[in-house]
């Protein structure tokens, strides 16, 4: 998959998964709590390819040493910018943009990636500009084409659906061509909340990376069009024929450059879990320690402080992720709310009422979670049930999925006979507790702080969602306000349900998102599967 000059017309092509904070907003900030984040089946390409590139007004501003790129993202209005990298000082400096103005996400990416790439590939970048030889004409270099393109549910498309008439429904989403236009600019889109900053980051280091052999493309592993759609094995540890050892640190390394590139591009060290979940997939997240990064992000130490930052080898990346995966026939279903809310202005408030009232947030805190830990260890008891017993645990479905939750308790009775399945009906009767549990105390926080974590439309909304037969759970995810609700459901029945009051409801205005959950993280693609991206490029 690695790109050289000999195959200079080869693409790398990587994607990395939308995130779903099930559990843990706010908390994942502090190394003392953990979140639930679940991976979704929408994602964010990264197509890199080695071109001979026609940069006409720019070809005089290169040097030497300068390695051109050029980057579109073509579902946007105005979304493509030119850069130049200097190999000799690991310099990135932008040559021109549609609008004159500058996408930092991409721009800390490429400087991040691309000195690496010339500390780490063998003779770097400069040893790849002599290998791709002189320009064919004098506007002509050897350069880069990167296109990124995300599925469609990272943006919400209800100006799409108005376009074509359709009313915002899953069958209506269905008929929109995959990563289709969006019909604004990037900075004016709705964005429905799955991380698309995150994924598009991690993407990109992944591509590059992989296209000039610093990770092992075989070792991430090339997943076709197809296998997508299922909630397949994580990256990490998917197939057990790999090179574990290997494979850990190609994964580690993408992971710690895309986690430096997006705290940059933001200006500060965040909790990290959304950039955790594009690498990883579904899992169980505890933040790393902010110092790892200290060093690399205060500059002056060039790109020796870079590599040492992100090695794979380096003791301070103490993060920590576990395996995590919804239950069995437990299906996630998303929305997109026709509303929004600043997240960094929430997270803000929150951290002030911290410090303000530093005994009463410590205890409120806690008991959010053993809330959401609560979550994590019935998800655990729902696997081990079935697992235990299949049968059973599918007629505690079966019949769970026809009764609201608050019927629950009471289990099928005797005619289902096998405890077993009075037991999976009490689990998923204590998940339902648990998730109102979990609520009150994300509204208790919000009161506190003054933000609208769970808004009272919300509150409406979601209670509504938790009386549909088959529901047992429904939520605002990661920081809350108004800008999603998930529901997680029992089987097609339930979705179908949902989505009718989602469509019927009339206080908001709320769509649903085709997404579901995927455990799979960042992976390697044949360009082949994915024609639409296949012709950006050329």
């Amino acid at each position: 998959m690695a790109a050289s000059a000999s195959a200079s017309a080869s693409v790398t092509l990587a994607s990395a998964p939308g995130k779903v904070l099930v559990a843990g907003g706010y908390l994942v900030l502090d190394r003392a709590h953990t979140g639930l984040v679940v991976g979704t089946d929408a994602r964010l390409y990264t197509a890199v390819q080695s071109q001979s590139l026609d940069l006409a007004d720019e070809a005089q501003a290169l040097g030497a040493s300068d390695v051109p790129v050029v980057v579109a993202s073509p579902q946007f209005e105005s979304a493509w910018w030119r850069y130049a990298f200097d190999a000799a000082t690991d310099t990135l400096r932008q040559l021109a943009s549609a609008d004159g103005g500058q996408n930092p996400f991409v721009q800390e990416v490429l400087q991040a990636a691309l000195a690496l790439v010339n500390a780490r590939a063998p003779g770097g970048l400069r040893a790849w500009l002599a290998a791709a030889g002189a320009p064919g004409a004098p506007t002509r270099r050897a350069g880069l084409k990167i296109v990124l393109a995300a599925d469609n549910d990272f943006y919400s498309q209800r100006a799409t659906l108005g376009r074509m008439g359709l009313e915002p429904t899953a069958a209506s989403l269905r008929r929109v061509p995959p990563r289709a236009e969006t019909g604004t600019t990037l900075g004016a889109v709705h964005k429905t909340g799955l991380g698309s900053s995150a994924a598009m980051v991690t993407s990109l280091v992944a591509a590059i990376l992989a296209h000039y052999g610093v990770v092992d493309g075989s070792a991430l592993g090339v997943v076709d069009g197809s296998a997508l759609g299922a909630d397949g094995g994580s990256a990490l540890g998917a197939d057990g024929g790999r090179h574990r050892a290997a494979e850990a640190d190609c994964v580690r390394l993408i992971h710690n450059v895309a986690q430096y590139a997006h705290c940059v591009a933001q200006g500060k060290v965040g909790s990290g879990f959304d950039v955790s979940a594009a690498v990883h997939g579904s899992h169980v997240y505890r933040r790393f320690s902010p110092a790892v990064l200290a060093a690399a992000m205060a500059g002056g130490g060039g790109s020796a402080a870079l590599v040492d930052a992100t090695s794979p080898q380096n003791p301070g990346w103490d993060s920590e992720v576990a395996p995590l995966a919804v239950p069995p026939r437990l299906v996630l279903r998303l929305a997109d709310v026709d509303a929004g809310s600043s997240t960094p202005g929430m997270v803000k408030k929150v951290l002030q009422w911290q410090r303000d009232a530093p005994e009463q947030a410590a205890r409120l805190l806690a008991s959010l979670d053993a809330a959401n830990g609560r979550v994590r260890e019935l998800w655990a008891a729902l696997a081990t049930a079935h697992h235990d017993d299949s049968e059973a645990y599918d007629c505690a479905v079966d019949w769970c999925a026809q009764r609201a939750s608050a019927e629950w308790s009471t289990g099928p009775g005797p005619a289902a006979a096998a405890a077993s399945a009075a037991t999976t009906c009490g689990l998923l009767a204590d998940l339902a507790a648990a998730t109102l549990r979990m609520r009150q105390l994300q509204r208790e926080l919000g009161d506190r702080a003054g933000v609208p974590i769970e808004p009272p439309e919300q509150t409406r909304l979601l209670d509504a969602c938790m009386a549909v037969p088959g529901v047992c759970m429904a939520a605002v995810p990661g920081a809350g306000g108004f800008d999603a609700i998930f529901c997680i459901v029992l089987g097609p029945a339930a979705a179908d349900a949902v989505e009718r009051l989602w469509s019927s409801w009339s206080e908001m205005s709320v769509s649903p998102l085709l997404a579901k959950q995927a455990s799979r993280g960042v992976c390697l693609h044949s360009i082949g599967c994915f024609p639409d991206l296949a012709q950006r490029l050329s």
